[in-house]
C-alpha cells in the first residue's frame, strides 16, 4: 500500500481509538466501529458507528448491517482490535467482501481455543499455569476463564464461585490454576526477514494493571511500558514469543500476556489482533509497519524511547452521568461525550502518564487518576 495510496480503510474493536488515532496519522481516513464512540474517535474519524456490547460481546448482526450501507469498495482494508475473539468465523465473512489486514479465522480460533494452545505450549516446551478444562476437585488456587473472552473481566475465583454456588457452562470455560508473580505484555510484529523466513521483533515489554472490584477481581486496568524485569526473562519471553508466533503463523501486530515470577516467564495467552499498548509506542509508526508485515515485507524499525508511557482505564464506581461542563485535562484520552450515561463498571476514560522509568510513570499515573476521580466523577 503506497503513500499515494491511501484511501479509506475500516478499523472494528470493542474500543478503537489507539489504532484509529494511529492511522489517521499515518493519513488514513477511517470509518471507526467501535462499542463507546468516545470524543477522540468521533473527532478523528471520517464517521463513527456504535456497536451494542454485552457479555464480553460486540453484535456482529449490527456489524453487518453498517458494513452493509457502506460503499465497501471505498475502502483498502479492514482492520480490527479486540471483539472477534468469540467469534473468528466473522472475519472470514468480512475477508470476502474486504481484505482483512491481520490475522485471519484459522489463526485466531487457534490462538483462543484454550486446548489447541496449551497443546502447542505443551509441544513446544513454554511453560504456562495448568489448566484443566473440568472443575477441579480441590478448587482453591484455580480461576475459571471464558473462552474467547478478553479484559479480565471474566475471570474469578474458583473457590469463591463454589461458595456462592455459582457454576457456568463446562464448554464455554477452562480452569488455570493461580500463578503468583507480575502480569507482563510483550508487544510484538511478526514478519518476513530478507530470505522470507518468520521474524518476530519485539517492540516492548510492559507491565500489566489490574483494577479489581468486588465482583471483578483480575479486571484489566492499563499498561505501563518497559516493564521493570530482568534480563533472563526478557529473553525467555522472546524466546516463548518466538517460538508460538512461528507455530501459529501470525502475521503483524500481536501481543503476549504472561506472568512473570523473578526470571521465569508463564505464558497465558496471545492475542493475535492490535494491541491496546500499541499506544504505549506511538513514534514507532507501527501501524503502518503492521501492514507491511501482514504484506509479507520485512519491517525494520528503530527502539522506542527511553522514557516510560503508562495508561489506566478510569472505571465507574456508581451510576454516573457525563457533566456537560467538564473540561477534560490533556492527558485524559477515550472522553465520554457529554450528557452520557455510564453504569457502574463501566469504562469512564483512560488515563495517560510519560517520564524516566516504569516506576515514575506509575506514581504521576496514580496521582492523576485521583486527581480525575476527585475533580470529575463525584
Amino acid at each position: 500500500m503506497s503513500i499515494a495510496n491511501k484511501p479509506k480503510i475500516i478499523i472494528v474493536a470493542i474500543a478503537c481509538r489507539p489504532y484509529v488515532e494511529a492511522a489517521v496519522a499515518c493519513g488514513y481516513t477511517v470509518v471507526a466501529i467501535d462499542a463507546f464512540a468516545d470524543v477522540e474517535v468521533s473527532n478523528l474519524a471520517e464517521s463513527c458507528h456504535q456497536l451494542e456490547f454485552s457479555n464480553g460481546r460486540l453484535n456482529m448482526h449490527q456489524l453487518m448491517q453498517v458494513m452493509g450501507v457502506l460503499y465497501l469498495q471505498q475502502f483498502v482494508g479492514f482492520f480490527y482490535g479486540a471483539g472477534f475473539e468469540k467469534e473468528p468465523a466473522m472475519l472470514s465473512t468480512i475477508n470476502e467482501l474486504l481484505p482483512v489486514v491481520g490475522n485471519l479465522e484459522q489463526v485466531v480460533s487457534r490462538c483462543k481455543a484454550p486446548d489447541d494452545f496449551f497443546s502447542l505450549c505443551e509441544q513446544l516446551q513454554v511453560p504456562y499455569p495448568k489448566v484443566m478444562f473440568s472443575q477441579p476437585n480441590s478448587t482453591e488456587g484455580w480461576l475459571r476463564k471464558e473462552i474467547g473472552a478478553s479484559g479480565g473481566g471474566h475471570v474469578q475465583r474458583v473457590d469463591l464461585q463454589v461458595s456462592h454456588g455459582q457454576k457456568g457452562q463446562e464448554d464455554t470455560v477452562y480452569y488455570q490454576q493461580f500463578q503468583q508473580g507480575q502480569p507482563v505484555s510483550c508487544l510484538f510484529i511478526a514478519s518476513k526477514n530478507q530470505r522470507q523466513e518468520h521474524l518476530v521483533q519485539v517492540i516492548g515489554f510492559n507491565e500489566q494493571l489490574i483494577i479489581p472490584s468486588h465482583d471483578v477481581p483480575f479486571r484489566y486496568g492499563g499498561a505501563v511500558s518497559h516493564a521493570a524485569i530482568s534480563d533472563v526473562a526478557k529473553a525467555r519471553f522472546e524466546q516463548y514469543v518466538n517460538q508460538l508466533s512461528q507455530a501459529m503463523g501470525l502475521v503483524g501486530l500481536n501481543s503476549c500476556d504472561a506472568i512473570c515470577d523473578g526470571d521465569a516467564i508463564y505464558v497465558l495467552e496471545i492475542n493475535p489482533r492490535l494491541s491496546a499498548t500499541m499506544d504505549l509506542y506511538t513514534d514507532m509508526q507501527l501501524f503502518e509497519k503492521h501492514i507491511a508485515a501482514v504484506a509479507g515485507e520485512a519491517v525494520e524499525f528503530e527502539q522506542d524511547c527511553k522514557s516510560s508511557h503508562a495508561q489506566q482505564v478510569i472505571y465507574a464506581e456508581y451510576k454516573v452521568t457525563i457533566k456537560d461542563d467538564i473540561i477534560w485535562p490533556s492527558w485524559v484520552y477515550d472522553r465520554p461525550k457529554a450528557g452520557s450515561f455510564l453504569d457502574e463498571g463501566m469504562p469512564v476514560c483512560t488515563v495517560v502518564a510519560e517520564a524516566e522509568t516504569a516506576e515514575q510513570a506509575k506514581c504521576l499515573l496514580s496521582e492523576r487518576v485521583v486527581a480525575i476521580n476527585r475533580e470529575f466523577l463525584n
